[in-house]
């Protein structure tokens, strides 16, 4: 049955997620934690702003503009931040760039033979059919994104800044008009973006492992004749 093979793809997925957790020099889920802190800031100053639309009061103004800087700021240092945390990693790389990649596929390595073994273990036509299906459930889900987030994954942040940039050159006088509206929305949209993609390439790495089984499959089900 096809339920077994998504649960183990499942149970891979899960099998992944700790095993960089616990092979990373940060503390458990660090950089998850230290963006929903960006995204938080963020969340709670638009409902602040809408707060103030409603009320008009000033102090409501400029709290909301002051979590959106924190959010952005912890933004642009966040690659400076890691880039302390992880120096030791990051000077090995600089030696050696390729050792890095190599090193987190092998983490990986281990239990994906595991779920390989087991997945071998199931009928032909059922891997064909979940592959089928998480391939159309693949495409369907980045387009989704597309139509939500459209390039704001490739152009970054950039808009949102400038945006607000251009909001702060009048601060007595700012309004939440259309350019201020689109420094509250870039990051919300951003995240949501990066992380649809960390999801798609996951699930892209699911359907090789696929592949491959199917591929052992009809090789030794039709061995070629020398």
């Amino acid at each position: 049955m096809s339920d077994s093979i998504y649960r183990a793809l499942k149970g891979l997925s899960r099998k992944e997620n700790i095993s960089h957790n616990t092979h990373s020099n940060l503390p458990n889920q660090f950089e998850i934690k230290i963006y929903l802190t960006y995204l938080t800031s963020i969340i709670v100053a638009i409902i602040v702003a809408f707060i103030w639309q409603i009320t008009q009061l000033e102090q409501f103004k400029l709290t909301s503009l002051i979590l959106l800087m924190l959010g952005y700021i912890g933004i642009i240092i966040h690659p400076a931040i890691i880039f302390f945390l992880r120096r030791s990693e990051i000077r090995d790389s600089i030696r050696n760039p390729l050792a890095v990649l190599y090193n987190n596929a092998k983490l990986n390595d281990c239990f994906d033979k595991k779920y390989m073994v087991f997945l071998h273990s199931k009928s032909l036509e059922d891997l064909e059919f979940t592959l089928l299906e998480v391939k159309a459930e693949k495409v369907a889900f980045e387009k989704r994104t597309s139509l939500l987030v459209g390039s704001i994954e490739r152009v970054g942040f950039a808009p949102g800044v400038l945006a607000l940039l251009i909001s702060l050159d009048k601060l007595n006088e700012i309004e939440l008009d259309w350019v201020l509206s689109i420094a509250y929305a870039i990051p919300i949209l951003y995240f949501f973006g990066a992380f649809s993609h960390i999801l798609a390439t996951k699930i892209g790495r699911h359907i090789a492992i696929i592949e491959l089984v199917i591929e052992k499959k009809k090789a030794r089900a039709h061995p070629r004749r020398e």
